[in-house]
């Protein structure tokens, strides 16, 4: 990381130095001393070092030193070296690189300079060989113009449409709210929109170094919280997941009723509740099934009601064999609010096989009439 620094902090201008002897100490260096020494030209001597960049490259590793090399190399005008030797790493390799150039870019305006050059000396294959995940950090004026134009052309690669949208998001932060929003209603496709919900995240900051921005966070709440109705359910799962990432917590909640407004009545939500009850008596094993709904005003998802609806129960309901045997209880809940129709088709479905796999001396379904209130 050192010799990055060297060489991001080092002007490339002439210096009261030998340019002649710093060539040949290029020359006669190391693989790994490569980049040090091109540097050491480069700050003396930038035409002569530019000269040097396509052997310098043939010589250097990839890696720490290699992505140092490069931001020299860039300094003194070889782009089309550097863009040659980018090209011929494994993939992983490139990734890295690409990576390092995207950290180097807002203290570098000739590397910004570059992507840029890079984009439209590429055409389409800087999009396909993802050269853009480089430019999430990258905040030059001209980058955020490339990222913006990409995405509002769109395309028919979704999966480049959305690697994109999640850079250009995470570049633009706030700014990038308002085309957000625009695809919250332009976009009809379920699963893609769960990744336009997504990207609120990625605007916000969310996870960043630098931490989440506040006033980026409440614009992503309001627009999520206001599309949220006209969504398909899978995109308000992940409005869900994307309101908690964003800490939240109220409105993520409030959106059990958006995503089950197909189920909701006047009261509330409701689900259904077995308990079968398992008595050891003395006369042998009895089991009653206690079958009943509970109401939920329309706060709590399914992965966050089954305990509530389990304590519930089992507190308000009467076990009779517990005066006089030893006693089991195993509540089934309903994986999601149903209609009346829908509930009444798994409760007697439910009474039915646990009935039929109970073994035991006597069998009786009690009925709870009263919805257990949460």
């Amino acid at each position: 990381m050192l010799t990055l620094l060297v060489a991001l902090a080092a002007p490339a201008q002439a210096q009261d130095c030998n340019a002649k002897e710093l060539e040949k100490a290029l020359a006669e260096a190391s693989p790994t001393g490569v980049p040090a020494a091109y540097q050491a030209l480069a700050s003396c001597d930038a035409a002569r070092a530019k000269k040097q960049a396509a052997p310098a490259f043939g010589r250097v590793l990839s890696g720490e030193g290699g992505d140092a090399l490069v931001i020299s190399a860039i300094g003194v005008g070889a782009e089309a070296e550097v863009r040659t030797w980018i090209d011929s790493l494994q993939s992983d390799e490139r990734s890295r690189t690409v990576a390092a150039l995207g950290a180097a870019c807002n203290a570098n305006e000739q590397v910004a300079g570059f992507l840029s050059n890079t984009a439209t000396s590429m055409g389409q294959s800087f999009w396909t060989d993802r050269w853009y995940r480089s430019l999430a950090e990258c905040r030059s004026p001209s980058i955020q113009a490339l990222l913006q134009a990409e995405v509002e052309a769109g395309g028919d690669d979704r999966t480049r449409f959305f690697g994109v949208l999640e850079v250009y998001s995470r570049n633009l932060g706030k700014d990038a709210v308002p085309f957000l929003t625009e695809q919250l209603g332009a976009i009809t496709d379920a699963e893609e929109l769960t990744y336009v919900v997504n990207a609120f995240a990625d605007a916000a900051q969310v996870g960043s170094l630098n931490g989440q921005d506040a006033e980026t966070t409440a614009l992503a709440v309001s627009a999520i919280v206001a599309a949220a109705p006209t969504l398909p359910w899978r995109a308000v799962e992940q409005a869900r997941t994307t309101l908690t990432s964003l800490g939240a917590t109220a409105e993520s909640d409030a959106l059990v009723a958006v995503r089950y407004k197909d189920v909701l009545r006047d009261d509330g939500l409701h689900w259904g509740v077995v308990v079968v009850e398992t008595g050891t008596c003395k006369k042998g094993v009895h089991v009653n099934v206690h079958a009943g709904e509970a109401l939920e005003g329309g706060t709590m998802w399914p992965d966050q009601i089954a305990a509530s609806i389990e304590g519930a129960a089992l507190a308000a309901w009467e076990y009779p064999l517990a005066k006089k045997c030893e006693v089991a209880h195993e509540v089934l809940v309903t994986s999601q609010p149903m209609d009346a129709a829908a509930l009444e088709v798994w409760t007697n479905d439910t009474i039915r096989e646990v009935s039929t796999k109970a073994t035991a001396d006597k069998k009786a379904t009690l009925v709870e009439d009263t919805p257990l209130a949460l």
